[in-house]
């Protein structure tokens, strides 16, 4: 089932530039609580907003005085489904927005943080991208923490968490989405294998603007509609990620790219996990006592 349109919900994104050409931010809403609630809306969007209801239900969010935004509403059980949605929707609009965003509801930014990173996007000619998470967000990857000496560092691939692509990479992922429910295996293996195909390689982490991750990441144990646990999803869209390589760039195979992607470790193990749990409230107090 496709996301569909809420006419009674939908508005005007406040930037005159035609749809195609502007840049469309979505972001994730569970149906109950505030919309929009980890985001600051700081100044006038300079993009289109869309808020996706993945409860699936009628709600009518309350949005900040000025803002306006596009709903979309399907009962989903992950990530994954949002991403197939929107591409759905999107298709049926002509060309696609110049970037695409999906940003979780429990990730704390603002609007002016994201004209910061699509204003650096479009500088430095990124084609996948994504803002620094902050020290004390809930993380499983320590690539993602900011930086403090650069504006942007290169890095293999971007989590799903609040990625930003280009329109036109964003689209070229759906027919290689499948069924995955729960976003397992696209950033890490799908999207930089599909940039390598298009050539659209460019990928950073923005160290300018740091964003909050505020709940703790799931352990990808949960069994999903499709039979599937989120690990397996991510073993699955790897298998199909290297046929794509082996159909595509066989000359990747092999190569330092190729290792880093599929058989370097980058999640951290439970005991690391658990280690980092524990040491969070340690390093606050410690912070807390200089």
């Amino acid at each position: 089932m496709n996301a569909t349109p809420d006419p009674s919900a939908q508005g005007q994104p406040e930037a005159s530039a035609p749809l195609g050409t502007q840049p469309l931010v979505m972001v994730s809403w569970d149906g109950r609580g505030p919309a929009l609630a980890c985001l600051l809306c700081d100044v006038a969007p300079q993009f289109e907003l869309v808020i996706f209801d993945y409860s699936g239900g009628q709600q009518t969010p309350v949005l900040p005085p000025g803002v306006h935004a596009t709903m979309l509403r399907q009962a989903t059980e992950c990530k994954g489904e949002l991403y197939r949605a929107l591409a759905a929707w999107l298709a049926t609009r002509g060309a696609p927005p110049s970037f695409v965003s999906l940003i979780d509801d429990d990730v704390i930014l603002s609007v002016s943080d994201i004209h910061r990173v699509l204003h650096a996007g479009r500088t430095l000619d990124l084609h996948a991208f994504s803002p620094a998470l902050t020290h004390d967000s809930h993380f499983t990857h320590r690539f993602t923490l900011q930086g403090t000496r650069q504006l942007a560092r290169q890095v293999d691939w971007v989590e799903v968490m609040m990625p930003f692509y280009r329109g036109e990479l964003f689209m070229q992922l759906a027919p290689h989405l499948g069924d995955n429910v729960s976003s397992w295996g696209i950033d890490r293996y799908l999207v930089p294998t599909v940039q390598q195909v298009m050539g659209l390689t460019r990928t950073a982490v923005v160290d300018a603007v740091a964003a909050s991750h505020m709940r703790p990441v799931t352990s990808g144990q949960k069994t999903y509609r499709n039979g599937l646990t989120a690990a397996q999803e991510s073993a699955k869209l790897k298998q199909a990620s290297l046929a794509l390589l082996q159909a595509h760039r066989p000359d990747l195979l092999g190569t330092a790219w190729h290792h880093r992607l599929f058989k370097q470790r980058h999640a951290l193990s439970r005991w690391a996990m658990l280690k980092q749990g524990l040491g969070r409230p340690l390093r606050r107090w410690l912070e807390s006592s200089t």
